[in-house]
């Protein structure tokens, strides 16, 4: 059986400015502000949907693949 490939937002925190966008354009409230420094996304709640990297000003989500292991 092939893996499936499924995507996941990370955050490049050294230059996440903690601004809060992605928080509110992610729809399965996987963001959250890690005391007003950076964000960091939950691997369980991400549905790889890439709201969030689109919103971020800063350009510092992306979007990693990553292979599902069940």
């Amino acid at each position: 059986m092939v893996p499936k490939k499924k995507k996941k937002a990370e955050v490049e925190k050294t230059h996440c400015v903690a601004c809060g966008v992605c928080v509110n354009v992610c729809p399965r409230a996987a963001i959250t502000i890690y005391h007003g420094i950076h964000a960091i996304v939950s691997e369980e709640l991400c549905i790889g949907c890439s709201k969030c990297s689109k919103a971020c000003p800063a350009g510092t989500i992306q979007m990693m693949e990553w292979e599902e292991t069940n």
